[in-house]
């Protein structure tokens, strides 16, 4: 598949960067005047698209932008990712080395490394020295180049907006250096002048892009308008914190009685051009669609849906330092169970960094008719190996209930003690997210015939076992303790044990909110499986599909809020019902026979689903869009609906809950596109939702909301497991990340001289 990016090694390096990325050996060096010339200019902008990788590459993107969520946390057993979830100031100080978080910041302010420069600073000085160049062109050569200066003016507006997420207040710097600069002082421009300064960029980028291009992976129009509503949101999101509380306070940047309209019209400027695409608004019709995974298929990179995308080689020739690692990063660590699911090209590599938290799961109110729940989550695994080797065995328990409740009719051996369960390409693995009311009986959990990883489940009635005995032969069931397979879940649960995520394995703690010493296991999304990556053929290999950074499900959603901040809630909402429309479970479509067959909530009836729809192979009749359509009580105080929101108390008005309405629904639609920390961010939401949603991050003075507390059991005990209360350490200040304080030992005052202690500490971010 032919890309237009193809990744140069290292354009240049800029003084305006750290002192330390001018100590790296440059792979290349080229002399200035090649960059006066048409070729030198079109190189340099070619180069200069390595910026757009940058989330996607390694684990930089992950850490900055992927996680610190109350949707997306870390996740695993290793000191370093539980000091990040508990943020542990040896996670998050500007001292803090290794995998931590501010050896990351560095890399986005800049770094060098395997050929490639990345960060904002060498792509600022790339696109300086275009901007410097390109006005000495002829007029004619300038005119053929209008689009490649567009694409500069977005691409550093870009940069600067990944930096002020991430720091806040930052140097801006619009001029290149050449050689050595005479100091090193780069004092911080206030965030507001930042915003004027990249939204002026990005209103010229708009006049000067073409509104389509026959390159794949090409900044257009569109790409420009979408960020350029984004950025008048966020100013419009803080204009009235110019005297709030500090974490607020950093976030103002203007207050401009437009914006909001601004917002608007640049929204609408795509949405017009693309709504066409399609019957959903311009959306593809199958949200799945967007994240198909089949051999030599790269269909999913083409999706009209997608504005921009950072673009990825199969060949893996051009891909830059790292490549694509985005396809390892969220994956749960299924080679350890006792699951004959190896590493394969089939499910990824599984660094585990980060996965879902609880309210990640549960926001999907309803999972039988919001498609994109099973869409999303990789719900349930294949066995492939050949060979069954280590499979989990039944024991004489599981043998005899599966022998004498769950044996299909017909069958035509039963199931023998000791033999494995696990048989090569069929079911191994199935996560069930279930509801603390509907826990699954713990006997019909681990008797199914491949291993369940459930998050509550009920141990025997008054904790007496399941089976009568005569000496060590199984001879029954005890009185009650014969669940019935048909509804296996338990509605009384007097006298019986209440278990939070206890692994259908071994019986370990899994998820990192529940225990410490085992989280390598969680549900893992679907989107970035890519069985293409490693050319094909290396399962440790990295992708080659490309990563969306801009979906048009998103412009709806800038809209939306903008629309529900003018107090346009009629607008607001069908714009919000687009999404929805194309969300829903359509006619001729299948469901998961998961969903269909082991969900709780649907096993009871309090899910919907047509009967006829329940039996295989689970073909939808009627679309579901009536049942998951927006009507606005959603956001009303008191509403069923509203309370399945899991609004945090600060929600105190109709307007305070819509706009949290709008984030949840941009997390249902955008979780694990790493986009939902910088927009709760700028929002000012971010403190509340981890505060209230994330179990691990949050304070002990936290448990969780009303409507959603953070899950107690019967089992924990001390301070691990499921007590109840935050384990974490999150703060206001956590908000934004520090400066590293190797780079503050670089600065120096006008004269060359280091700055002193005093001017580092004004540097630092508060709380650092």
């Amino acid at each position: 598949m032919k890309k237009y990016i193809a990744i140069i090694a290292l354009i240049l390096f800029s003084a305006a960067c750290k002192k330390d990325f001018l100590t790296e050996k440059p792979v290349t060096t080229l002399n200035q005047d090649y960059y006066k010339t048409a070729d030198g200019l079109e190189s340099l902008v070619k180069g200069s698209y390595q910026i757009l990788r940058f989330k996607a590459d390694y684990n930089q993107g992950q850490y900055l932008f992927g996680t610190c969520s109350d949707v997306e946390v870390f996740d695993w057993s290793l000191a370093d990712r539980i000091s990040m979830g508990t943020y542990a100031v040896d996670g998050w100080g500007p001292n803090a080395t290794g995998t931590r978080m501010t050896p990351n910041v560095s890399t986005l302010i800049g770094t060098v490394g395997g050929g490639v420069s990345e960060g904002v600073y060498p792509e600022v000085s790339r696109c300086n020295i275009f901007m410097e160049n390109y006005v000495n062109l002829d007029a004619a050569t300038q005119t053929k180049m209008t689009g490649r200066k567009g694409e500069m003016l977005f691409l550093r507006s870009y940069a600067y907006y990944m930096l002020t997420n991430v720091l806040g207040d930052a140097p801006l710097i619009l001029h290149s250096y050449k050689g050595m600069p005479a100091n090193f002082d780069f004092p911080k421009t206030p965030i507001a002048t930042i915003y004027k300064q990249i939204i002026a960029d990005l209103r010229q980028a708009v006049t000067l892009l073409p509104t389509t291009t026959s390159e794949l992976g090409r900044i257009t129009r569109p790409a420009a308008a979408h960020l350029l509503a984004k950025l008048y949101l966020h100013r419009a999101q803080a204009a009235g914190w110019a005297n709030a509380e500090t974490h607020l306070k950093m976030l103002y940047k203007g207050n401009v009685p437009t914006d909001l309209d601004s917002a608007n019209y640049y929204a609408t400027m795509v949405i017009d051009q693309l709504k066409g695409n399609s019957a959903y608004g311009g959306l593809e019709p199958d949200f799945g669609s967007l994240w198909n995974n089949a051999i030599n298929d790269y269909s999913r990179d083409t999706k009209k849906e997608i504005i921009l995308s950072a673009q990825y080689e199969p060949t893996q020739a051009f891909d830059g330092r790292y490549g694509n690692t985005l396809v390892h990063l969220y994956n749960s660590n299924h080679t350890t169970l006792r699951a004959c699911t190896p590493r394969t090209l089939d499910y990824g590599r599984p660094y585990a960094t980060a996965g879902p938290s609880d309210w990640g799961i549960d926001m999907y109110e309803d999972r039988a008719n919001d498609s994109r729940y099973y869409k999303t989550y990789l719900t349930d695994y294949i066995a492939t190996d050949k060979t069954e080797a280590g499979g989990k065995p039944w024991d004489a328990g599981t043998a005899y209930y599966y022998n004498n409740k769950l044996k299909p009719a017909g069958a035509a051996n039963a199931v023998v003690s000791t033999a494995s369960k696990i048989k090569y390409q069929q079911r191994s693995i199935v996560y069930i997210e279930n509801s603390k009311d509907q826990p699954l009986d713990s006997l019909w959990v681990v008797s199914q015939p491949y291993i369940m990883m459930v998050r509550w489940m009920v141990g025997s009635p008054n904790n007496a076992g399941y089976f009568t005995k005569s000496g060590s032969t199984i001879t029954g069931f005890k009185p009650g303790a014969a669940v019935d397979p048909a509804n296996p879940v338990v509605t009384n649960t007097t006298g019986r044990k209440l278990m939070y995520r206890v692994s259908g394995d071994k019986g370990e703690a899994f998820g990192l909110d529940r225990g410490l010493a085992v989280a390598q296991w969680y549900m893992g999304p679907r989107k970035w499986l890519d069985l293409n990556r490693g050319k094909g053929t290396d399962p440790n290999g990295n992708g080659a599909i490309d990563i969306p950074l801009f979906r048009l499900a998103e412009t709806y959603l800038i809209r939306a809020e903008a629309y529900g901040r003018q107090g346009n809630f009629t607008a607001a909402i069908a714009d919000l019902n687009v999404i929805r429309k194309r969300a829903a479970y359509h006619a001729g479509e299948k469901r998961n026979e998961v969903l269909c067959t082991l969900e709780p909530a649907v096993i009871t009836g309090r899910l919907s689903i047509p009967a006829a729809e329940k039996v295989a192979p689970y073909t939808v009749a009627t679309d579901a869009y009536s049942k998951i359509m927006i009507d606005g009580t959603e956001w009303q105080g008191g509403t069923a609906k509203a309370k399945m929101e899991n609004y945090p108390p600060t929600a105190a008005s109709d307007l305070d809950r819509f706009i949290h309405f709008v984030y949840n629904e941009r997390a249902r639609e955008l979780i694990f596109e790493e986009t939902t920390w910088e927009d709760l961010h700028n929002a000012g939401l971010l403190y509340d939702r981890v505060y209230y949603r994330d179990m691990l991050g949050a304070p002990a003075t936290s448990t969780g909301t009303t409507d959603f507390p953070f899950p107690k059991d019967d089992i924990s005990t001390g301070t691990v497991g499921a007590r109840g209360v935050g384990k974490g350490l999150f703060q206001k200040f956590n908000t934004f990340k520090a400066w590293p304080q190797s780079f503050l030992e670089l600065l120096t005052d006008k004269n060359g001289k280091p700055i002193t202690a005093d001017v580092k500490a004004a540097y630092q971010n508060p709380g650092y």
